[in-house]
C-alpha cells in the first residue's frame, strides 16, 4: 500500500493494539500507530487549547449559524486532540495526503482495492470518508467514479457540493465517524484552521461539511470496506461519547 496510514491507539490499549497489528499483518499492510491523546490526564497547553462550554455557536455562510449543544466529555476531547495532533503530524511530515484509521475497525479487502483506486476520482478532493452517513442530503446525479473488476465499488461526492445548498439542506446533518478516512493536506490545513480550540467532537469537526465546507467523498457501497471490530477492550475513544443535538438559528 503506497499510501502511509496512521492507526490512533492509546498505548495502554494493548487488545486494539495486538489485533491491529495482526489483521494488518494478514492483508499484507504497512502502518504505523499514532499516539492518541488521554482526554482525562490532559496536560496544561492541551487544557488551554480547548473551550469547553454548554454551547458552541458554529458561523457559516450567509450570516447563519447553528448551535452545537452538550459539552464535550473527556473521551471526545482526546479523539479530538488525537486527530489535530495527526494533521499537523501529516502536514510537518510534508505528506500529500494519509490514511486516518482508529483502532477498533476490521478491514475488507475491498477496502484496499479502495486505497489503490483513489485516482479514478477526477475532481479536487480533500477527503475520501468511507464511514456512515446520517442522514446527509447528497447530489443525487454526482458522478460515481467506479473500480473493481466488475466496477461494483464506486467514488461519489458527498454533500450538495455548493456551500449555499449544504447550508440551507444539510445544516443539522453529519457524515458519519472518524473511524476510516483519507486526507490530503488541503483537508489537514483547512481542519487545524478550524479545529482549535478544540470544541466539538472530531466527527463533527470532519464530517460537518455545511461548516468546514471539505470537498468530500465517500465509497460505496458502504457496508463492503469495513466493519466495527467488536470484543475488545474498552477504550478512551469509546467511552462516554454521546450525541450532540445541533440547532440552527
Amino acid at each position: 500500500m503506497a499510501l502511509p496510514i496512521f492507526v490512533v491507539n492509546m498505548a495502554s490499549s494493548l487488545d486494539r493494539r495486538e489485533h491491529m497489528t495482526r489483521m494488518m499483518s494478514q492483508l499484507g499492510v504497512d502502518f504505523e500507530f499514532f499516539p492518541a491523546t488521554d482526554g482525562r490526564q490532559l496536560t496544561e497547553e492541551q487544557f488551554k487549547s480547548c473551550s469547553l462550554q454548554p454551547e458552541v455557536v458554529l458561523p457559516l455562510r450567509f450570516g447563519l449559524k447553528t448551535i452545537v449543544e452538550n459539552p464535550l466529555t473527556p473521551s471526545e476531547i482526546g479523539c479530538a486532540l488525537s486527530h489535530l495532533r495527526l494533521y499537523q503530524h501529516i502536514l510537518d511530515q510534508g505528506l500529500e495526503e494519509a490514511v486516518i484509521m482508529e483502532d477498533d475497525i476490521n478491514l475488507y479487502p475491498p477496502a484496499l482495492l479502495a486505497l489503490d483506486n483513489l485516482d479514478c476520482i477526477r475532481e479536487a478532493w480533500d477527503v475520501v470518508d468511507f464511514s456512515l452517513h446520517l442522514g446527509l442530503k447528497n447530489l443525487y446525479l454526482a458522478h460515481k467514479y467506479r473500480f473493481g473488476p466488475h466496477n461494483e465499488f464506486y467514488f461519489q461526492r458527498a454533500g450538495l457540493q455548493c456551500p449555499l445548498l449544504n447550508v440551507f439542506l444539510n445544516r443539522r446533518r453529519v457524515v458519519g465517524t472518524t473511524i476510516f478516512y483519507v486526507i490530503k493536506r488541503s483537508g489537514c490545513q483547512r481542519l487545524l484552521e478550524l479545529g482549535y480550540p478544540v470544541r466539538i467532537p472530531a466527527d463533527y469537526l470532519l464530517g460537518y461539511l455545511a461548516y468546514n465546507e471539505l470537498k468530500m467523498f465517500r465509497a460505496y457501497p458502504v457496508d463492503k470496506f469495513f466493519a466495527e471490530a467488536g470484543g475488545l477492550d474498552s477504550t478512551l475513544s469509546m467511552l462516554g461519547r454521546k450525541w450532540h443535538e445541533m440547532r440552527r438559528i
